[in-house]
């Protein structure tokens, strides 16, 4: 009896990897659509803190922290799910992943911009990386060969708005988009 209630407590966090993405988005578009000087074709989603006074640059970072915390609760879903150690692969790099995200908010691009490409390169391929470890746990050849493809389109898009100089907040958000798709497929499907 306690260890289902313990179950469906921590099935609260199974989701909590979506809900942050959702959550990040839409409060920095309304950040963003709130913000004079700011438009999302020119700056990225961090260059947003360069057009915020201190109050709200305070709430922006916050914003930083709390989807890292709550995909980190997810990653313990995960880990949970799984009987993974941190020691291992997928769990080191899933965890690099979001406490590497959590840091970007801190390190804005317009105060420390080589400390910002740093952190989201880390950023980046821990979580390529991540997509694939996951799904390599699922045992499934299909999510697999699924996932490749899709840190394939990651990686050229990502490229892509590098080389034509069109990484900005609506670059960002299609890049979102896509992880929540692998998102909502993996927690859909693998973690029943």
């Amino acid at each position: 009896m306690d260890e289902s209630k313990s179950t469906n407590r921590l099935t609260i966090f199974k989701y909590n990897a979506i809900l942050s993405i959702l959550f990040f988005l839409s409060s920095t578009f309304y950040m963003g659509v709130k913000t004079n000087r700011y438009n999302f074709s020119d700056y990225t989603i961090s260059g947003l803190a360069r057009f915020l006074d201190s109050k709200n640059l305070s709430i922006f970072n916050s914003l930083f922290f709390i989807k890292s915390f709550l995909d980190l609760s997810f990653a313990y879903y995960v880990f949970k799910f799984y009987n993974l150690r941190l020691k291992t692969l997928p769990a080191a790099v899933l965890l690099v992943a979001i406490l590497s995200f959590g840091l970007l908010g801190f390190f804005p691009v317009s105060q420390f911009p080589f400390i910002h490409l740093i952190i989201f390169i880390i950023t980046f391929f821990s979580w390529i990386s991540s997509q694939y470890t996951l799904a390599r746990l699922t045992n499934s050849e299909n999510f697999v060969h699924f996932s490749k493809l899709l840190i394939l389109v990651e990686t050229i898009a990502g490229n892509i708005f590098l080389f034509f100089n069109y990484f900005n907040a609506i670059s960002e958000t299609v890049y979102c988009l896509l992880i929540f798709l692998w998102l909502t497929i993996f927690i859909g499907r693998y973690l029943k």
